[in-house]
């Protein structure tokens, strides 16, 4: 019988964990779901979120780490015993790998340079009501000049441009 180092049974382990868990009776929230932590308690404060199939988890109380480390956790045992636990679910033969959710992908974003660029061509210097009301009046201001529709709202014509840089 050959020794297995933790790096090797934690290699072996990648991708497998949810079941992995579950066949050590540890009761975990599915798909990434808020849930209660196995260990402590509570009702929504636990999440397996399982990235890059390390197993790894969220709990507002306990911490965080990976699928060893919930373990650990749970059994009390070191890392060499919580190791060989999950080594010795490793060889029952239903173990098999678990398609690993690919990262999402961001939407790409918009050159927000050119946005800019339009919404200040458009727009004309005037003293703005909104800086009236609040006391300064005589204060030159970029105003837009037109409605402008941003993020789903709507700014009406006159509207104090500030750009941030």
């Amino acid at each position: 019988m050959t020794t297995q180092t933790v790096t090797q049974i934690s290699a072996a382990a990648r991708g497998k964990w949810p079941v992995i868990l579950q066949m050590l009776r540890i009761d975990v929230p599915e798909n990434g779901r808020h849930g209660p932590c196995p260990k402590c308690g509570g009702k929504d404060r636990f999440r397996l979120d399982d990235l890059d199939g390390r197993g790894t988890w969220i709990c507002s109380q306990c911490g965080n780490g990976d699928g060893l480390d919930l373990v650990k956790l749970m059994t009390g045992y070191g890392v060499r015993k919580a190791a060989q636990e999950v080594a010795q679910v490793l060889t029952v033969p239903d173990v098999q790998e678990l398609p690993v959710k690919p990262a999402r992908q961001k939407a790409p974003r918009r050159d927000m340079s050119l946005t800019v660029a339009a919404l200040m061509k458009e727009s004309h210097t005037g003293e703005s009501p909104y800086l009236n009301g609040k006391g300064f009046a005589g204060y030159p201001a970029s105003l837009t000049g037109s409605v402008q529709h941003i993020s789903g709202k709507d700014f009406p014509a006159g509207s104090l441009l500030l750009p941030l840089t």
